[in-house]
């Protein structure tokens, strides 16, 4: 059976024609062969068929007919135009069609449908079967992959020491001799230690006195920040500039500034006719002076994160409340702050932990003095230790702070579960 190439209107002179067969069955049978036709015939169309049938060698009304009685076969071989080669005539004429109808509108550049610069298709990969739950590589355990390593950091240098400070705490150790085990004699000391209990004193109240001072102020301010337009960045990086300064540098700047005889503070004070203040000399004023250091180096660091919490506020619980007549401080109240309550019992209990273990800033200012009114946990640790050489002492002091912040943050844990809920 010859192969036959279709012509179409739609095709590019310069792509190559493709051949298809036609069937037996659809050679024999009369009709139109259940073709779709986008446009009606017109009177152009029914005289190029006309001009068709007289090459196929007959004259019926329909082309099927006047093939099946003057051999289809023979006559559809010999036809140019079914076979891709089209006479100057029919080329005319269809040129004339595919601008008339283009004219018309009816007629629309084809997208191509496939071009050499398209990506292969690739076929699908085999799905392979998964891994148990307890391989070393199914999909549960590439969580633990990933997190071995901060893992093995948290071993090796957090839980391997505490325990390690727990097992001396139940001795008197010495670092170059033989260490004898006393049991609980070293927590019993500490729990009859007057100045242990002083330092504990101490520290709780530089916690709450930072709390009171250095909870507003970042709230503050990542407020201000969030509602300005210009600036930003330049504030950003004032802000948070005070947090990236390192905690001795930080301190022996304010240590300058509280100076009582040539502190930039006393000299203002001198100069509003005001008598000088010992700021770190006077146990009245020592501990506060650390607060205001202590909160003016964190605050950006707190504010930041207050900033990106309000990041995620809708925007459109700001348009509602302005529809609804709300203005500044009703929208700050009522919109702003409860928003940020999530972050603040997270911040509270991160700045609690915080100032509780505070060291290298009372360390360097005052180092605890005067009058032990500013000796905190950590300053009477690492004296015990360093200082007396009793590490079994030490360890027994640090264990019990330990003990004391792990215990205040799982109530505060389980208290933001119950008000989540």
């Amino acid at each position: 059976m010859a192969d036959y190439k279709p012509f179409s209107i739609y095709d590019d002179d310069d792509e190559k024609k493709k051949s298809i067969q036609i069937p037996e069955e659809m050679k024999t049978r009369s009709g139109d062969l259940d073709l779709e036709i986008e446009d009606s015939p017109s009177r152009d169309d029914e005289k190029t068929r006309r001009e068709l049938m007289n090459q196929l060698g007959g004259q019926a009304s329909h082309p099927l007919e006047a093939a099946a009685e003057h051999k289809p076969s023979e006559s559809l071989e010999k036809t140019p135009f079914l076979q891709g080669q089209s006479t100057e005539t029919v080329e005319e004429r269809v040129k004339e069609i595919v601008r008339r109808r283009k004219e018309t509108g009816k007629v629309r550049d084809r997208r191509k449908v496939a071009s050499i610069f398209d990506k292969p298709i690739e076929p699908d990969k085999p799905i392979r079967p998964g891994k148990a739950g307890w391989h070393p590589l199914s999909y549960r355990a590439q969580a633990f992959w990933f997190l071995f390593p901060a893992l093995a950091f948290f071993l090796l240098f957090y839980l391997y020491p505490m325990v390690q400070g727990f097992e001396i705490s139940l001795t008197h150790y010495s670092p170059l001799g033989k260490s004898v085990s006393v049991g609980w004699d070293n927590y019993n000391r500490a729990i009859s230690d007057s100045l242990f209990w002083q330092t504990v004193v101490n520290a709780a109240a530089f916690t709450l006195i930072s709390l009171a001072i250095g909870f507003w102020p970042p709230i503050v301010l990542a407020i201000f920040l969030n509602e300005i337009t210009n600036g930003k960045g330049f504030l950003k990086v004032l802000y948070l500039l005070p947090f990236v300064i390192p905690a001795i540098p930080a301190a022996n700047l304010w240590k300058w500034m509280f100076d009582e005889g040539f502190g930039v503070l006393n000299s203002i004070l001198q100069a509003l006719s005001l008598s000088p203040v010992g700021w770190l000399t006077d146990p009245r004023w020592a501990l506060i002076s650390i607060v205001l250091m202590f909160v003016w180096k964190n605050t950006g660091w707190f504010m930041l994160i207050y900033y990106a919490s309000l990041q995620n506020l809708p925007e459109e619980l700001y348009e509602a409340a302005e529809l609804d007549g709300a203005g500044l401080w009703k929208k700050v109240f009522n919109i702003t702050v409860p928003y940020l309550v999530p972050v603040m019992w997270i911040l509270s209990i991160i700045q609690v932990l915080i100032t509780f273990q505070i060291f290298t800033e009372v360390y360097v200012m005052t180092n605890g003095g005067p009058m032990h009114a500013t000796e905190v946990i950590g300053t009477y640790i690492y004296k015990t230790a360093f200082g007396s050489m009793d590490l079994g002492y030490a360890s027994a002091m640090a264990m019990l702070m330990f003990a004391a912040l792990f215990l205040f943050t799982m109530v505060r844990f389980f208290q933001i579960r119950q008000v989540s809920r």
